[in-house]
């Protein structure tokens, strides 16, 4: 619409457009550029074309300003008037207006309008001939004069201060339609769009004080204003004025100014989505980092937290110094916190799980305030700011809570003494982005913030603050994942984050998550949705397969702990050749990624085999494309957690007390192939 509107301006007012790019040297015509020089309409332009057709007086000088202009260390406005030489020979006289684009503080582009004002000049120079003799002789009308005030394209009149017309030129007529004798004795007020320009003038014109310039609107005939720019003189109890149509010129710089307003916009929008891809291959750095790493580190804390539990079941058994219990526990906390950080660094890197379902955040807000109370302290007081009517959020429940959790514990860190926090939740409708990188996109949201009285965000921290690993903490005391990790579950969940803060005054983090469909409702298990959990049986068999033996051997013991029989294999040819042999398996674990033949090739054989054999994943590393298929009851994360692998074991099994002795549980361990 833009284009329409600034094209549809520069035709009405028969103007040329032209574009140069001073870092290519390519220079666009359009057709009346290229009529103003005799060129046709196929003609080739570049920069020493249009020096060329310069006139030999001008040129030097033309390409002086050209390169003035597009040398600057600033944004420039060029306005100048030159003459032509076609290749026939004809002259004329353009007028020429531009102005230049900056890039990085470097000129991108000069654009701008070109003008044939051939005959303005001509004009100009019979319109100085009328004021010599105005000047030498006032009262006495020559032929000359005479000629000229017929001929004359610009208004000419003579007025008094009353504002009544007592004398006009024949221009009146072809510009506005009015006729001459019509006009006389009327007062020129009657004719004004706005009388503002009209009372200063006047003003300055009874003081004896020519007007160099006031521009004003006329009424033409037709209903149609016409922008006209007036210069006037006093003599006694009249002026005498000349006023030019500046319509067109008027016209041109609007179109102009609206074509650099686009190119504006047009870079501001350029710059905000070159921050997101910034941010996103960071998050994608991290991302590669943490599927190297999150496979190996996790079945290293499964073997540390099985051993723990046996250690600590053997200790409680024999009775043994409680100083040494203390120790395991100890040993325990620090891998609990391994698991965390590997957590945070997969919901970072968007690589993390997750199972998105319509919840109700005052619900969820209003059952954490215990939680949060004891985490911040007596010394800080929480308030909730909960509105009614608030729309279901399409999120992980989960992973909300540990959100939640997270911020909480940021800003109790950035209160020193007491201070307040407050918990809000509403409705959030975006029309436009906001100048973050780290915002949602426009939509509907549910927007859940953390608010604090603490020391607030400096320009340089805010800049960094979603930067991974980056932290304001004293060594030992944060990971920097805090942010981060909010960030990535956000912008994974299908939302954004936007932080408000202020120096000494405190922050708020705005966390914007997805509004759930309309038909759908928070989800609240009920008795219904939990599985019986009936006691394992001695007669349950699991083959277990991996081709780590240490992960191998935890696994089998904390099954057979729980009273599994557990048979062992190092490799899915080995499991596939057990199955082959005896029917007598109710579960089978295999890691995903085993040399040889992988986990998932051995899980669709044996699936091939036995098509009836149900199917449990449990995977150190949740890739989300190979398990995106894959319901969350049928998935356990590893290292293993209060007792999650055996009750989901159970669950599998729930379904298949009475029924044949055949179920599957598959390991997916995602790290090589």
């Amino acid at each position: 619409a833009s284009e329409l509107s600034t094209r549809l301006a520069v035709d009405a007012a028969g103007l040329g457009m032209w574009d140069y790019d001073p870092r290519s040297g390519r220079l666009a015509w359009d057709l009346r550029c290229k009529a103003m020089f005799g060129l046709p309409a196929d003609a080739a332009v570049d920069l020493e074309v249009f020096l060329s057709g310069c006139h030999p007086d001008d040129r030097e000088r033309m390409r002086a300003v050209v390169a003035a202009v597009v040398q600057a260390d600033r944004p420039q406005v060029f306005e100048d008037a030159y003459r032509t030489v076609a290749p026939d020979g004809t002259e004329r006289w353009v007028s020429s207006r531009g102005q230049t684009v900056f890039e990085d503080g470097v000129c991108a582009r000069f654009i701008g309008v070109l003008r044939d004002i051939s005959d303005e000049k001509r004009e100009e120079q019979a319109l100085r001939g009328v004021n010599e003799t105005l000047g030498r002789r006032v009262e006495e009308r020559t032929e000359e004069r005479d000629r000229i005030w017929q001929l004359s394209q610009d208004l000419l009149a003579v007025v008094g201060f009353d504002g009544r017309l007592r004398s006009v030129n024949p221009a009146w007529t072809r510009l506005l339609g009015h006729d001459e004798a019509a006009l006389l004795g009327r007062s020129y007020r009657e004719l004004l769009h706005d009388s503002d320009g009209w009372h200063r003038a006047v003003r300055q014109l009874r003081a004896g004080v020519p007007v160099q310039r006031f521009d004003d609107r006329l009424r033409c005939t037709n209903g149609l204003y016409r922008w006209i720019s007036w210069t006037a003189v006093p003599a006694g109890e009249l002026f005498y004025a000349i006023g030019r149509d500046v319509t067109d010129q008027r016209a041109a710089a609007q179109a102009l100014e609206a074509r650099n307003r686009e190119l504006a916009q047009q870079i501001a929008e350029r710059e905000r989505v070159e921050d997101t891809l910034r941010q996103m291959q960071r998050l994608e750095a991290v991302g590669q980092l943490t599927s190297g790493v999150a496979h190996d580190f996790n079945n290293l804390l499964t073997v540390i937290l099985g051993n723990i539990t046996f250690v600590e079941r053997d200790l409680e058994a024999a009775d043994l110094d409680g100083r040494l219990r203390q120790r395991l526990a100890t040993m325990r906390t620090a891998a609990d916190r391994g698991a965390t950080l590997t957590s945070q660094l997969l919901a970072f890197s968007r690589r993390q799980r997750l199972e998105p379902k319509p919840v109700d955040l005052n619900e969820t807000v209003a059952s954490m305030r215990s939680l949060l109370q004891s985490t911040m302290g007596g010394s800080v007081r929480i308030e909730t700011v909960l509105k009614p009517d608030l729309w279901p959020a399409l999120v992980d429940p989960t992973q909300i809570e540990l959100i939640i959790l997270n911020l909480a514990i940021n800003a109790r860190d950035a209160m020193e003494v007491g201070g307040s926090l407050t918990v809000e939740t509403r409705n959030v409708q975006l029309r436009e982005p906001f100048d973050q990188a780290e915002s949602p996109s426009p939509g509907e949201y549910v927007m859940m913030s953390v608010s604090d009285t603490g020391v607030g965000m400096s320009e340089e921290v805010l800049a960094k603050a979603f930067e991974p690993f980056f932290t304001t903490k004293d060594v030992g005391k944060g990971s920097g994942l805090g942010l981060a990790q909010v960030y990535g579950f956000a912008r994974q969940s299908g939302g954004g984050v936007r932080i408000r803060t202020q120096v000494g005054e405190g922050t708020s983090v705005e966390v914007y998550l997805p509004r759930a469909a309309a038909q759908d409702s928070p989800a609240r298990r009920s008795a219904s949705d939990v599985v019986e959990m009936h006691a394992p049986l001695l007669t349950r068999r699991i083959l277990l397969v991996d081709d780590d033996s240490a992960v191998r051997d935890v696994t089998a013991s904390m099954l057979a702990d729980v009273g599994y029989r557990v048979v062992t294999a190092g490799s899915g040819a080995a499991a596939l050749d057990l199955l082959e042999r005896s029917d007598d398996f109710d579960l089978l674990l295999v890691d995903y990624a085993m040399p040889g033949m992988s986990g998932a090739e051995t899980a669709a054989e044996a699936r091939r085999r036995r098509p009836e054999l149900p199917v449990l994943f449990i995977t150190g590393f949740a890739d989300l494309a190979a398990l995106k298929d894959v319901g969350d009851e049928r998935i356990v994360q590893k290292p293993f957690r209060d007792g999650e692998l055996a009750m989901k074991v159970r669950c599998a099994l729930g379904g298949h007390q009475n029924g044949p002795r055949r179920a599957a549980v598959i390991t997916l361990d995602r790290h090589r192939g």
